[in-house]
């Protein structure tokens, strides 16, 4: 049990948010210095990860999106319910971090209106706007909740053995994750893709795998709370939250205009069906 826990200890993830912290700082003025060494080695420093002193602050923010990753299996194994309100949030960086792409292509010329690019981020931020908002309303409607799954569930020992079980599916979560970050990194840099298309092919590959992860994880979730617990507002919203993170990772490969719709679709339908619950669970202990 030490070992599964140990990934996920405070000290565990004191540590590694000061290392990311210091990793994302130390990656921005790598950035920056690239970028203003481009001119003396203009065959060395090329692709569009260069093309703009703006592109500098995507390599921070892909560094924190890692640690962010990390939450997401941490809280795991304390709530479901804010473990996907981390899925939300990796999805609002990953927008803010595409915002700042869409800055560097914006078109202040006569065709301002039908600039693809100008559109582009219009959308992303209407899309951050909501997600945002939505996000602050998923936590308000949950009451940051704590370990305590099945509300209507009396039976202490099924709540432990399924806090148990996703302390497991925690455990391997973070070791897949880990080892998928890795290969990919490994082959984002191998093909050169790092510097011919850094944002789109990143967010393609990797994060489309990683939801694909999670997808797979909020099925055991779903699983798991059918072995303990017959609670039919708990298998309904857990069911709600896998529908809600597929329609996350169909963005990623969407044209643009529906990938946002789908990400605003998928978590308000994740936020309504959090709330649903909740006044399905108010409703039973009225007397």
């Amino acid at each position: 049990m030490s070992v599964i826990s140990g990934p996920f200890t405070a000290d565990f993830r004191a540590k590694l948010g000061r290392l990311t912290l210091y990793a994302a700082i130390l990656s921005f003025l790598v950035h920056l210095g690239l970028f203003a060494a481009k001119s003396w080695f203009p065959d060395l420093i090329v692709g569009p990860l260069f093309a703009h002193p703006i592109n500098a602050i995507y390599t921070p923010f892909s560094v924190l999106l890692v640690f962010e990753t990390y939450l997401l299996v941490y809280y795991l194994r304390r709530s479901t319910t804010i473990y996907v309100a981390k899925q939300y949030e990796i999805i609002v960086l990953i927008l803010i971090r595409g915002v700042f792409k869409d800055l560097t292509h914006l078109e202040l010329g006569r065709n301002f209106h039908w600039n693809p690019g100008n559109i582009e981020l219009v959308w992303d931020l209407l899309c951050v706007l909501v997600i945002y908002v939505c996000v602050l309303l998923f936590y308000r409607i949950s009451g940051y909740v704590s370990d305590q799954e099945f509300p209507n569930q009396p039976e202490a020992l099924n709540l432990r053995r399924f806090v148990y079980s996703k302390n497991i599916l925690a455990f391997f979560l973070f070791v897949v994750l880990a080892g998928l970050a890795a290969t990919t990194l490994f082959t984002w840099l191998q093909s050169g893709s790092a510097l011919e298309n850094p944002v789109t092919d990143l967010n393609s590959v990797f994060f489309d795998q990683f939801y694909t992860v999670l997808i797979i994880s909020d099925v055991f979730i779903l699983l798991l709370s059918l072995l303990y617990s017959d609670d039919f507002p708990t298998i309904i919203r857990n069911s709600s939250f896998v529908i809600s993170t597929i329609l996350l990772k169909l963005s990623f490969t969407a044209e643009s205009g529906i990938a946002q719709l789908l990400i605003v679709g998928g978590v308000s339908f994740g936020l309504v069906m959090l709330w649903i619950t909740n006044a399905y669970y108010r409703l039973g202990t009225k007397p």
